[in-house]
């Protein structure tokens, strides 16, 4: 009798090059020990923060942004290490929020930290504000709103109640925003040199 071949959603390339990473509470415990302090401490706000480099008017080089969560010399540390595994945690995160944008856009959704029946909006939103800063000219017109781009932010702008949590329901809208605004900013990245 044979066993039974059991099937995975990865395929053998994926496989091979699959690095090892935090789970969300280990990575969430690392950047709250950082020092200096990481630009955000959940995975909500990290979330937030990837969403705004993925979507926002251009290309940051990843080297700009990982010391800031992992420390200036993460991305050369061996495999076994903690800073290391913090750096697959945040690329695995950028890449499946990239995929998911780029690919089905309809099944996007926030990242936000859940509390009973909603969802607390406030680390993801710090987290998104927070990753607009690397190009702050460029995302003025969204920000601000402007005669092009009308007010396309509005729904991520009400997240700024601390107060307030947000319903299922509000996710999409939020999620419709995230859209209009990568769909903004494409042209622009497209033209980006490297």
């Amino acid at each position: 009798m044979t066993k039974p071949t059991q099937t995975t959603s990865i395929s053998p390339a994926q496989a091979a090059t699959a690095r090892p990473k935090l789970d969300d509470e280990a990575f969430e415990a690392f950047i709250r020990r950082r020092r200096p302090a990481a630009p955000v401490w959940s995975m909500s706000g990290l979330d937030g923060y990837l969403t705004a480099l993925i979507i926002g008017p251009k290309f940051i080089n990843p080297y700009q942004w990982i010391p800031l969560f992992a420390g200036e010399d993460a991305m050369a540390l061996p495999m076994e290490t903690t800073e290391h595994r913090a750096v697959q945690t945040i690329v695995a995160e950028y890449n499946r929020i990239s995929a998911t944008l780029g690919e089905r856009p309809e099944e996007y959704r926030p990242r936000f930290s859940h509390i009973t029946y909603s969802h607390d909006s406030f680390d993801w939103h710090t987290g998104f504000l927070l990753g607009t800063e690397f190009a702050p000219r460029l995302w003025n017109p969204v920000i601000r709103g402007h005669a092009v781009t009308g007010d396309i932010i509005a729904p991520i702008r009400a997240l700024c109640d601390a107060k307030k949590v947000t319903p299922p329901a509000e996710l999409i809208q939020i999620a419709g925003a995230v859209i209009k605004i990568r769909e903004y900013f494409m042209p622009r990245r497209a033209k980006q040199k490297f």
